[in-house]
């Protein structure tokens, strides 16, 4: 995964400026393709004003954007351990097993903070240490859930560039399909049974999607009923 910190300044404040476009937006957050690219959007919200911190970060160069959202966001909260604050990212793909531990890491120097993580597709879903790290940060109280249509729209308002006026909302319900899809397999992680999604893609092709749910698996699962 190509990865790295995009330090252009548009994307390091909270000026009119800092904004993603709406191209990048639709391009790397849509579930059906495989993009190759990490986006990572995030807001913190503290418990005592009502003030809110909200930017984004592309992966671009050797380094996976969660490093350097870490990074960022410890330089904000200063280290402060008894800071209570929420944070909530919005991901274009899950967070790798590293990752997941260096996350698990700061969690544990930052009691008072909690932290939500939606995503749109998930990172080689079928790797073990992949599926290990999202079943630990579920374990240790942190939400994992993959984006829905009502999360597309709340990231186009919050994060997106209103460069067409007429765009006010993005509701791309054609997106539903491959929800249900990495919503089961994400279930399938989080209850650590084995995976029941399969993706595979030939150079040039759209990805194809296939779900293998075995007896034991559909029992598992059914109690999850993302849709």
């Amino acid at each position: 995964m190509a990865t790295g910190w995009n330090r252009d300044p548009v994307c390091r404040g909270i000026t009119q400026g800092w904004k993603i476009r709406q191209k990048a937006f639709v391009k790397n957050y849509d579930p059906s393709v495989l993009s190759s690219v990490t986006y990572l959007l995030y807001e913190i919200k503290w418990n005592y004003c009502r003030r809110r911190w909200q930017r984004w970060i592309r992966c671009a160069g050797g380094e996976h954007a969660e490093k350097y959202f870490l990074k960022d966001v410890c330089k904000k909260l200063r280290y402060d351990h008894f800071v209570h604050c929420s944070i909530t990212c919005y991901m274009s793909w899950s967070p790798c097993g590293d990752c997941c531990k260096k996350i698990i890491g700061f969690l544990e120097k930052m009691p008072n903070l909690s932290l939500a993580i939606y995503v749109a597709r998930l990172y080689w879903h079928k790797e073990e240490n992949n599926r290990q790290g999202l079943w630990s940060l579920m374990n240790i109280g942190v939400s994992i859930q993959v984006m829905d249509l009502s999360d597309y729209d709340d990231c186009w308002r919050t994060f997106v560039d209103d460069e067409d006026k007429y765009e006010d909302d993005y509701w791309p319900r054609h997106f539903t399909p491959w929800i249900m899809l990495y919503s089961l397999e994400l279930q399938s992680i989080l209850q650590d049974i084995p995976s029941c999604l399969t993706i595979s893609s030939g150079r040039n092709q759209s990805p194809v999607f296939s779900l293998h749910v075995n007896k034991k698996q559909k029992r598992a699962l059914a109690s999850a009923n993302p849709y």
